[in-house]
């Protein structure tokens, strides 16, 4: 039977779990070193056991004597890492007291054992640390270590080599968004990282420095282009410094759990002092250097070392570091090196010694491009941001350099704004041949920029403003829609035959109307309708998924393959080439788009694919709910139904306890405060009650003694008889007529008697009116919320009843049918993320043309009309109530 290994969607869901142990007993930013620590330590425990065991088994094979192999297996020297025996795993799982003491010795020792690699990496993990008046409690911790005892984290246990890499970044990156504005200390959005990276191309034999390094993404992302480009990255030297010193250790952390080897990372203000130097104790000089420095910071000049690696001081105040990171980066590059570094705009533009650099750098030939970015990617700054290229290669001879607007291409989130792949791809080919694109990019002479003061600002080169929007005064006064604003829009015409045709009618040489099917089928909210079902649009997207399934029939068997040549990145170029050629001659995506999709598929698939190429075609990559929509649909059926119902109470729950909310007696569910108050009078109702009946039986006795006293009582009737249902917990009114039937036909009733009797009696009942009220309100909004609770526990145990039918329905699925299942979900996927760019470029097609009937569907004339129409109803109106004769 194959062997179940761990998939990076499992590992995120365990990982995520364990942080919901720690969430709401600390803020994320403060627990995530016990993850990344935990994590670490259970990883090299766990590879360590594994590693010691295949030694043992080898000295077993070579025949080693017994002793000799024991104290083999305690070599250092035969492990990456080697663990001591109080910090293996099996020494802390059964932790119950003392806990975090006992944490932090075990990484205090793994870290002396393996000073060359972890020197003050883990000794900085505190699992003691008072996180506000208190520390962690054992209890926690011991919930925290028997979670991460259900991880296997030994190579064999994962889908693909990189695995925990990835979920190590994926680990960064929820922790940056958690942390809101500080999470852009450490992380810079990947899409980001990606542009940077192929900017400066990074390849194998070279060497990358990130000055700035953070948690590392920069080197990882360079480390991995230069496998995906099919060079060895393991021939590539990768190296930082990073001041923070948590981030620094989290850096490192993230280049072991990737399998990178050759790397260094110090620790350090870059600034201040640099600490990479070469054999000559000279300033280190690297092939390749990618940078997202912390920005608009301070810096001193005192005790700065290698001063001479700036030509130009900033000012030490005013939070103007800027340019002084990019002169570092500069002075860090070979005489054919490459640089990218994210700048905040203002260095383009401010004037003093700031211009004084711009100038030098212009000077020495070696400013090649400077991009715009998109507002609103970064984490907690609004800061508009730039990426300057700089490059030695032909520095002496360049005369101009490429000036690239981009700040309009990204996809709006709703806390954060990000770039899409087509907008990478497509800054990336305009800087590499160097284009020329109106309202996009520009290569501007070095001559030109001189003659402007040294003023870089992008939009003083490349102004990218959308045109102002044409109005026709003949149209507005007279109607019709011009025929030099339809012909504008002649591209999608072209893309899509016969939908002009279908939208518009002429009228004279130079307008047209709208047709009939628009404006007799609901004018401005039919025109998406009508677009969407032209025959037109309808067969062209139909064309482009036939070449769609016409390309993915020819690249299956090649994908199918895939645990044979095991090369991802070496299908993924194959593909991106291919599925250019393919799509990009149905017209409606740019060339940029379609390998942009492409390459964002590949991107968020590549877990999978390389867990095929690893491990094969295995069920454990059939997501769980697609198990359960094609095994168990009406359990999944029934499950949606009752987390529907649970929102639904959720949301009254919730609406009934905002301020202000207006009282629903519809619903049921009452106010926190309102069950409070209901209780309070259905207490003191109560004790109304008993009260009153307290009163009644003494006036019943009252009354009983008088008609005893009359000969009025039968024989053997007692006062309990006339009292009976006067109960406290059970009061029953309707015996009372039993002491009034005893003066019914005396000529000389005890009036006053009796009327108090009675108006008790409505007192009493007035009093049980209002607590039965009370019940039936109390008693509803009980039954709801005893629901809604009945309902979360039977999702839960649904929950691990389905996890159960999951793991079944996988143990039926052998590598045939899972590699069918698969390679459908890929197929359908893929079809998906197209579809979604077809979308977006028919809403293109939809807002042109409801921009046109918004202009001019309705003209000057019949506004007039309109209002003289409504002036005559008005002045009926004013006669009618006698304010005008």
């Amino acid at each position: 039977m194959r062997q179940k290994k761990l998939t990076l969607a499992r590992l995120e869901r365990l990982l995520f779990t364990a942080c919901d142990i720690l969430r709401g007993k600390m803020d994320a930013s403060d627990y995530k070193e016990y993850i990344f620590g935990m994590l670490f330590l259970k990883r090299l425990s766990d590879q360590f056991e594994a590693d010691r065991a295949r030694n043992k088994a080898g000295y077993v094979a070579n025949g080693m004597a017994p002793d000799l192999i024991a104290k083999q297996l305690e070599n250092p020297d035969k492990y990456d890492f080697y663990i001591p025996k109080e910090a293996r795993w099996e020494a802390l799982r059964h932790l119950k007291t003392g806990v975090g003491s006992k944490l932090n010795k075990a990484l205090s020792a793994i870290e002396d054992a393996n000073p060359d690699k972890l020197q003050d990496v883990l000794k900085g993990i505190n699992f003691n640390r008072k996180i506000g008046q208190r520390t962690m409690d054992d209890e926690t911790l011991v919930a925290f270590i028997q979670h991460f005892d259900e991880i296997p984290l030994r190579n064999e246990d994962f889908e693909f080599p990189d695995l925990l890499g990835a979920a190590y970044e994926y680990l960064i990156k929820y922790f940056a968004d958690s942390a809101g504005k500080k999470g852009g200390e450490f992380y810079t959005p990947a899409e980001v990282v990606r542009l940077l990276v192929q900017l400066v191309e990074p390849r194998e034999a070279m060497s990358v420095y990130d000055p700035t390094a953070g948690s590392g993404g920069m080197l990882i992302q360079a480390w991995q282009y230069v496998q995906e480009s099919g060079g060895d990255p393991n021939n590539l030297y990768l190296a930082g410094q990073e001041d923070n010193g948590g981030t620094w250790a989290i850096c490192k952390m993230n280049m072991l759990l990737h399998g990178i080897k050759s790397f260094e990372i110090k620790q350090g203000d870059t600034i201040k002092e640099p600490r990479h130097f070469d054999e000559n104790g000279e300033l280190h000089r690297f092939d390749r250097v990618i940078a997202n420095p912390p920005f608009s910071q301070n810096y001193s000049r005192k005790d700065m070392k290698h001063p001479e690696r700036f030509h130009t001081f900033m000012p030490e105040s005013g939070k103007k570091a800027d340019l002084m990171f990019v002169q570092h980066m500069v002075a860090s590059l070979t005489s054919d090196g490459r640089m990218a570094v994210v700048m905040p705009h203002g260095v383009l533009f401010r004037g003093g010694q700031e211009q004084a650099a711009r100038k030098r750098f212009l000077r020495d030939g070696l400013l090649e491009a400077v991009i715009g970015l998109p507002p609103g990617l970064f984490y907690g700054t609004g800061i508009p941001a730039c990426v300057l290229v700089m490059n030695r290669v032909g520095a002496q001879k360049r005369e101009n350099a490429l000036i690239i607007n981009a700040d309009r291409d990204f996809k709006e989130g709703k806390n954060q704004n990000a770039l899409r792949p087509e907008d990478v791809e497509w800054i990336t080919h305009v800087y590499r041949n160097r284009l020329e694109v109106p309202k996009y990019s520009r290569l501007v002479p070095y001559a030109e920029l001189a003659r402007e003061d040294y003023n870089l600002n992008i939009r003083r080169y490349v102004d990218n403003s959308p045109p102002p929007e044409p109005h026709d005064v003949r149209a507005h006064l007279h109607g019709g829609v011009p025929r030099a604003e339809v012909d504008a829009l002649g591209p999608y015409f072209a893309i899509y035959p016969g939908l002009r045709e279908l939208l518009f009618t002429g009228r004279d040489a130079a307008y047209l109307d709208f047709a009939p099917i628009i404006t007799e089928n609901g004018g401005q909210s039919g025109i998406k309708a009508r677009i969407e079902a032209a025959p037109g649009v309808v067969d062209r997207h139909a064309a482009f998924h036939a070449a769609l399934d016409v390309w993915w029939e020819g690249v299956a068997p090649r994908i199918a393959a895939l645990p044979e040549t095991m090369n991802v990145f070496a299908l993924r170029r194959e593909l991106l080439d291919d599925i250019a050629t393919a799509l990009a001659p149905q017209g409606i995506l740019t060339l940029q788009q379609v390998r942009g999709a492409f390459a964002n598929y590949m991107t968020e698939l590549a877990p999978d694919f390389k867990s095929v190429a690893a491990s094969g075609w295995g069920p454990e990559l059939i997501p769980d709910e697609e198990i359960l929509a094609s095994q168990f649909p009406d359990v999944l059926a029934e499950m949606e139904r009752d987390k529907a119902r649970i929102a639904e109470l959720e949301a009254l729950f919730a609406a009934a306890d905002e301020e202000d909310a207006e009282p629903d007696e519809e619903s049921g569910v009452l106010p926190s405060e309102t069950v409070k108050t209901l209780k309070a009078d259905r207490q003191e109702a109560a004790q109304a009650v008993k009260d009153a009946v307290t009163d009644l039986k003494g006036i019943i006795d009252e009354l009983y003694v008088e008609a005893k006293a009359r000969g009025r009582v039968p024989k053997g009737q007692s006062k309990g008889f006339f009292k009976d249902g006067l109960a406290v917990r059970s009061v029953d009114l309707s015996g009372i007529w039993r002491i009034e039937a005893l003066f019914a036909d005396a000529s000389d009733k005890p009036v006053a008697a009796l009327e108090r009797l009675a108006a008790l009696r409505d007192r009493v009942e007035e009093h049980l009116r209002t607590m039965g009220d009370i019940d039936a309100q109390l008693a509803r909004h009980a039954a709801l919320a005893a629901e809604l609770r009945t309902l979360k526990a039977g999702v839960r145990l649904a929950a691990k009843h389905m996890d159960d039918l999951v793991a079944k329905a996988r143990e039926k699925i052998d590598a045939e049918e899972a590699q069918r299942l698969i390679l459908a979900r890929f197929r359908r996927i893929l079809s998906e993320r197209y579809d979604g760019y077809l979308r977006q470029y028919l809403r293109q097609v939809v807002a042109k043309i409801e921009n046109l009937w918004s202009k001019y569907a309705v003209t000057l004339k019949d506004v007039v009309a309109r209002r003289d129409a409504e002036a005559v109803k008005l002045g009926r109106f004013l006669v009618e109530l006698g304010y005008d004769n």
